[in-house]
């Protein structure tokens, strides 16, 4: 029998929150697809004891704050292949830019509003035999990286208010319908509050009552004794020798295909609306920091932080990587002068199937080159706004 957890058994959701930091629970069309697996965590903090007692040995650590917890995974570029049906990735993009408009038909726009707080999702992970889930979860950092050698991906990163975890353990004596406890025999495999369990056969593979396929809510869990408490009473009860495994949705339903980098061709514009000059790269990389700030010192009567913003500039940054054509040299020139420009870069070329990166003012800095054979350049840039331009640096176009 398997004991351990494969990395091609993770399974991801996310769900926008109606409210800030409140859980939302995931339903099958919330599913995302990473590239690899992700990585999350939360830490305790532990003051080293200062009291002195006569003594140079050490005392237990005083329990803290619960620092914000940090998340991150990659996914491929999906768009959905439908004109103005959101990608894979809906809820990252909106959490990423602040802001999302549908046109029927035509397309999906994710940008930024600064009159906004940034929105929050709920991120669920499932590792094999154990549930993880993190709420008040916001998307700090989101990386494109659009190369003619790969498919286009996206490095996704943040930080989370809380979290919580399920695994699986045996029923200890029958669970009877009607009563809303169950005595197992390791509740330490649980944490004591919103996450969602269901009751297998012993084998753990036969649902025996997930509660009509809602699951369980887990109210409290008295440690000492092994015994869970659930918000709603068992429908059916189980018998000694079950499982209690975490709640999952029934299938993952995925959206859309991946797109190669390749697909599609850069365009430059110089500012005040000259036609668009194509401009063949080896690879765009562009970041977007939202510089989100969690108040973890803030005395609201918990030990973890239950309110975030964006209090600071957002920054968009970026480099192509091109051969150095001779047309290339105007560049060293547009750097120094600070001159601004227009870029946009896609992925894709069918309809339905294309993701366009747009950003109306970039400045560059200054380049680079390298290479033992053809050379390269190296060309960093700036994504900026204007009077009357802002929230305009960049906007995510499925088209």
């Amino acid at each position: 029998m398997k004991v351990f957890s494969l990395a091609q058994e993770e399974q991801i959701y996310v769900i926008k929150e109606s409210n800030e930091g409140t859980l939302e629970y995931p339903a099958i069309t919330d599913c995302v697809l990473a590239v690899g697996v992700s990585a999350f965590g939360q830490n305790i903090e532990l003051i080293d004891d200062a009291q002195i007692r006569d003594t140079r040995t050490r005392f237990s650590a005083i329990k803290g704050r619960v620092h914000p917890g940090d998340w991150s995974f990659t996914t491929y570029v999906k768009p959905s292949g439908a004109l103005g049906t959101a990608p894979e990735a809906d809820v990252l993009y909106e959490c990423l830019a602040g802001k999302k408009k549908v046109n029927a038909g035509v397309s999906v726009v994710y940008s930024s509003d600064s009159s906004i707080n940034m929105p929050s999702f709920s991120l669920w992970v499932k590792k094999g035999h154990t549930v993880f889930c993190m709420w008040g979860c916001t998307v700090n950092v989101g990386e494109h990286t659009v190369t003619g050698a790969e498919i286009a991906q996206v490095a996704w990163s943040g930080q989370f208010m809380r979290w919580c975890w399920a695994g699986e353990t045996k029923l200890v004596g029958a669970a009877a319908s009607a009563q809303a406890d169950v005595t197992v025999k390791n509740a330490e495999k649980y944490c004591n509050q919103l996450i969602k369990v269901a009751i297998y056969n012993s084998a753990g593979t036969t649902v025996v009552d997930d509660n009509g396929g809602d699951g369980y809510i887990i109210k409290s869990i008295d440690y000492a004794n092994n015994v869970i408490t659930m918000t709603t009473n068992l429908l059916i009860g189980g018998s000694n020798g079950d499982t209690l495994k975490p709640w999952w949705p029934a299938s993952c339903t995925e959206t859309g295909r991946p797109v190669h980098g390749k697909l599609g061709i850069c365009t430059i514009s110089p500012k005040g609306g000259a036609s668009p000059v194509d401009c063949k790269v080896l690879s765009a990389a562009i970041t977007h920091t939202n510089n989100i700030k969690y108040y973890e010192d803030e005395k609201n009567g918990l030990l973890y932080a239950d309110t975030y913003e964006a209090i600071g500039f957002r920054d968009i940054i970026g480099t192509l990587t091109l051969f150095f054509y001779k047309s290339g040299t105007k560049y060293f020139y547009r750097a120094e002068q600070q001159s601004q420009n227009a870029l946009v870069v896609p992925a894709g070329d069918t309809a339905g199937r294309i993701l366009s990166i747009s950003c109306p003012r970039i400045e560059y800095r200054t380049p680079t080159l390298s290479g033992e054979e053809e050379i390269m350049m190296e060309l960093p840039f700036v994504a900026i706004g204007e009077s009357g331009h802002e929230d305009e640096e960049i906007s995510y176009t499925f088209r």
